[in-house]
């Protein structure tokens, strides 16, 4: 409700002023009233004699409108509700009746509403707009069979199609009433006139979104017995279906239909969807083939072909689908991102960095930057990489999309072993949000690098003191703590409690392996870091388990090991440093 703003005037005028002009300034604010109450939404037209010598004008009635617009104005809906009840009572004018109902539902004083509503209903029977808002403040009060009445009152006096009253429907809900309130609604409505199969969806929908699910497809049901013909109806059956938790069988749901609906282009989209959220990525992509047969230039079906060929590492036929997006000017900065992902991923870099050079607009601007970064780095250029990430990092509005240029900022110093300058690049993000998690943890790491143990300890603290199940900072905190002191039993709960949060994580297991050789217990040490190296044949896993491999004089078994890590990362800083001081 839009409340007239006008300045505050003294109304009782200069003294001299006579008893004829003060009715005229009277009149002309009421008149200026009265048109603020037609130009916020009452229908009923401007009756002339208003403000003329038959109109009934008291003082008493101009002062409730008077005080109620402004103290409307004011914010003083209280004093606003009831002098324009009062008004209303004095008035035969049905247009300040609806001003009071209107002021009232939007102050949230229905019962007060309630009163206006009665008295524009006697003073305009027969109008629809008294029935919509009596509907609405019954459904604000939460008593839907009086909002039914209503309701059902608006829908026999419509002339509408079944589509157009189902449409209304789900307006007037969406806008007005509680998921629960609204089931009801639906139920009594469809309960008296059954018919109305778009009715008969809504409730369905209404009643998935409570989880009602058993209801949700009987109702469906009901439809789809009069209409099997309606596709969308078994969409909805099947995303139900999936929704409870059975997967194949809406799959099957759907792929019943589309044999019999074999050129429902819709059907098919969802279909293949489904199939891409499981993983079917070869089924969905001879859905999406079928689409791209039907509909040769439709520009989505071309971009899921081009991302299900990169799922599956066919990237020939990737680029093929990437070059008929950008021939035809259709997602054209999606399609240059991806060709870049494509050239990244075959070595490509110069390749790679102009397709993302491309990308001008959209989502996929600032993770083409990164990449672009990442690549500099990748070519040796180091230092202008970490130029471009901090400008990067400076344009963002987003505080997220900051703290990625941090973090790929501090990547690539900490692969270059540029400890000390990661380490105060986190320090000069961190002055601008110094609780953000993710850095801390970055800066945590980094600062043990240029022995800051007092840094990596308080930061992981930090983390963890508002992230107390964090497994990543737990296992930091608890390998720092063997591998740099000697506080190992300390050190041990920090990881044990990490392995509980995850127990099959390589890293942890290394942590693990780490703390159990480092107090004497070897055998368990063995254990741990069999297992890490098992799951991810990672160089610096490899150090560890070499090194405890060789203190158990199993000196070919730890070459095997250590070669293996050199395979992966000949110039991991943890491994190179193992071999030089066993001398190996």
């Amino acid at each position: 409700m839009i409340f007239l703003k006008t300045k505050t005037r003294n109304f009782s005028g200069p003294a001299h002023l006579s008893i004829a002009g003060h009715r005229l300034i009277l009149l002309a604010t009421l008149s200026f009233v009265l048109n603020a109450c037609t130009t916020a939404g009452i229908k009923s037209e401007v009756d002339d004699a208003v403000v003329g010598k038959d109109s009934g004008l008291t003082g008493d009635l101009l002062y409730q409108l008077l005080v109620g617009e402004f103290a409307g104005s004011a914010g003083g809906l209280d004093v606003s509700v009831d002098s324009y009840l009062q008004a209303a009572e004095i008035s035969r004018d049905s247009r300040i009746a609806a001003r009071a109902a209107y002021i009232a539902i939007y102050g949230q004083k229905y019962e007060q509403a309630l009163e206006a509503l009665e008295r524009w209903n006697e003073l305009s029977p027969g109008d629809t707009e008294v029935s919509r808002m009596y509907a609405v403040t019954y459904l604000k009060l939460h008593q839907t069979s009086d909002a039914v009445v209503y309701i059902r009152k608006i829908l026999d006096e419509s002339d509408g199609t079944p589509r157009e009253k189902a449409l209304f429907i789900k307006q007037l809900l969406n806008k007005e009433s509680t998921t629960e309130d609204s089931l009801a609604v639906l139920e009594a409505l469809n309960l008296a006139e059954p018919g109305n199969l778009h009715m008969l969806i809504l409730q369905a929908r209404y009643a998935a979104q409570l989880e009602q699910y058993t209801e949700a497809v009987s109702l469906l049901d009901q439809v789809l017995a009069m209409d099997a013909t309606l596709s969308d109806v078994h969409i909805i059956k099947a995303r139900i279906l999936d929704a409870q938790g059975q997967r194949q069988k809406s799959e099957a749901l759907m792929l019943q239909v589309l044999e019999e609906h074999p050129d429902n282009s819709n059907l098919r989209m969802q279909y293949a969807r489904m199939l891409v959220e499981d993983g079917q990525f070869d089924a969905a992509r001879e859905q999406f083939s079928i689409l791209q047969r039907q509909t040769p230039e439709n520009p989505e079906v071309l971009m899921s072909l081009a991302l299900l060929y990169i799922e599956t590492k066919q990237l020939d036929q990737a680029t093929t689908f990437l070059d008929q997006l950008i021939v035809m000017d259709k997602n054209v900065d999606v399609a240059n991102y991806y060709h870049g992902r494509i050239a990244q991923n075959r070595e490509q870099h110069e390749k790679a960095i102009a397709y993302y050079l491309k990308v001008k607009n959209g989502s996929y601007v600032f993770e083409a930057k990164l990449r672009i970064a990442g690549l500099f780095a990748r070519l040796g250029k180091v230092d202008e990489a970490v130029e471009q990430l901090e400008a990067l990092a400076e344009k963002q509005t987003s505080w997220p999309n900051r703290v990625r240029a941090y973090l790929a900022q501090g990547e690539i110093l900490r692969s270059a072993q540029k400890y000390k300058e990661a380490f105060e690049m986190y320090s000069r993000a961190l002055m601008q949000n110094p609780e953000d998690a993710d850095l801390l943890y970055a800066r945590a790491l980094t600062a043990e690098k240029v022995d800051r143990l007092d840094i990596t300890e308080s930061d992981l603290l930090k983390v963890l003191s508002t992230e107390p199940e964090n497994a990543n900072a737990l296992n930091a905190l608890g390998y720092t703590l063997a591998d740099r002191t000697e506080r190992l039993q300390e050190a041990l709960e920090y990881i044990k409690r990490a392995m509980e949060l995850v127990p099959d994580d390589p890293a942890i297991l290394d942590s693990l392996g780490w703390v159990s050789y480092r107090l004497g217990k070897t055998q368990d040490a063995v254990k741990w870091l069999s297992k890490a190296f098992e799951l991810l044949e990672d160089a610096e896993i490899a150090a560890h388990y070499g090194e405890v491999l060789w203190m158990l004089n199993q000196r070919d078994k730890a070459r095997e090991v250590w070669q293996k890590g050199r395979d992966k990362n000949a110039q991991h800083p943890v491994l190179v440093e193992t071999l030089k001081r066993l001398d190996k």
